[in-house]
């Protein structure tokens, strides 16, 4: 029987059944008592170490660390989950709704009856979107000269249905991270570095690679799929450098970093156990928008729901997309995933104290062949753990 290190490869590498190749991944996966700790790197170059510590850029993977910090914070009573966002950010004061356009294409708004609260926030729930979720979104981006996505994070202040209606995918933790600046004085980076990189040994995490120029020689290449298959990406995917601390994206990191971060969750190292386990339950009012996987494309069904079967039942808890059923061989109930743009994923299942992340720098997003190595990554890592989550010799 095939190891597993060469079925990844086989994976990799094999255009059987339509599957595409992939170029360098890097798995890692962890469990509470830290009897298991894996890390691997696959499809180096002689340019391109298959070391660990190679640095990636995570993107939307950013947001469980933002998450993090932001019920620190609700622990120290400096945020309040349910409380009118605007207390801490006046910019979401009186939100207003796009419902539409004039015959002169200019928008149409109507104010919300409901406040954006954190709660809904880090549901993404709170009404806000990314443009490219909605097509009254993508209609106003585009009249605005279609400006960078960064730029839209911050300067779209208004909302697109009714704060706990539905879900649409947001830059509302991007707003989160920036209420952690406002109580706490601090930019971001600088809170996370204090309050939970020292606390678990993370040495190799930054929002600013101008800063940190032995990480910028660390950095793995990015590649984009084509139609002529794998080509790499010369242009810079995300701004660098870049000003603002983006807590939806912005963050460098290694495979080791992400796992230290998830144990300092399975552990309780970093948020009281009941923070932890409010975390991991469902917070929609309503799941709308998660309900039907087919009303997506293939690409945003694979960057949404991650490795979580169709049929599965879904909510969102605080920090990623909680199935509510069992995924048989494979995680329990209960569990968090995410995923970044560059095909990055993890997940934490903390009822039996697991967690796994695949690192890669791919794009367009929701890659398939990578949905597939990451089941089957998520399915052998379960293989090797009893009942309990601990690791059997």
């Amino acid at each position: 029987m095939a190891s597993f290190e060469e079925k990844v490869n086989l994976l990799r590498q094999s255009s059987e059944n339509g599957r595409k190749p992939l170029p360098r991944i890097t798995l890692g996966a962890v469990n509470r008592d830290g009897s298991l700790h894996y890390a691997k790197a696959f499809g180096g170059e002689s340019v391109d170490s298959t070391d660990t510590d190679a640095v990636h850029w995570v993107a939307s993977c950013t947001k469980s660390v933002t998450t993090v910090a932001v019920m620190q914070c609700v622990e120290r009573g400096l945020l309040d989950l349910d409380a009118d966002i605007a207390n801490v950010l006046p910019e979401w004061e009186s939100p207003r709704i796009l419902t539409g356009f004039d015959e002169n294409d200019n928008p149409i708004f109507r104010p919300a009856t409901k406040p954006i609260t954190l709660r809904r926030m880090l549901t993404h729930s709170s009404g806000m979107a990314y443009y490219f979720m909605d097509p009254l979104m993508t209609r106003y981006h585009e009249l605005q000269g279609n400006s960078p996505v960064v730029q839209t994070l911050y300067q779209f202040q208004f909302l697109v249905f009714e704060p706990g209606e539905r879900w649409m995918y947001s830059p509302a933790i991007e707003w989160a991270g920036e209420a952690v600046e406002r109580v706490t004085s601090m930019k971001l980076g600088e809170y996370l570095q204090r309050h939970v990189f020292d606390l678990v040994s993370v040495k190799d995490a930054t929002f600013h690679l101008d800063q940190r120029e032995d990480l910028r020689a660390r950095r793995v290449k990015a590649w984009v799929r084509t139609d002529q298959g794998l080509e790499e990406e010369k242009n810079p995917v995300f701004p660098d450098p870049i000003a603002q601390d983006v807590g939806g994206g912005g963050l460098y990191a290694t495979v080791n970093d992400m796992l230290k971060i998830y144990h300092g969750i399975l552990t309780g190292t970093l948020l009281r156990p009941e923070t932890v386990k409010e975390m991991f339950q469902p917070h929609l009012e309503s799941v709308h928008g998660l309900d039907q996987p087919h009303d997506y494309s293939l690409a945003s069904r694979n960057a949404i729901w991650n490795a979580i079967p169709n049929e599965v039942p879904v909510d969102f808890g605080i920090g990623g997309l909680l199935n509510t059923s069992r995924v048989p061989e494979r995680r329990e109930a209960y569990s968090l995933t995410w995923s970044g743009k560059s095909n990055c994923y993890w997940w934490i299942n903390i009822n039996k104290g697991v967690a796994g992340v695949y690192l890669s720098q791919l794009l367009p997003t929701g890659d398939q062949s990578a949905i597939e190595l990451l089941t089957e990554f998520e399915r052998w890592v379960y293989s090797r753990l009893d009942e309990e989550g601990c690791l059997v010799e």
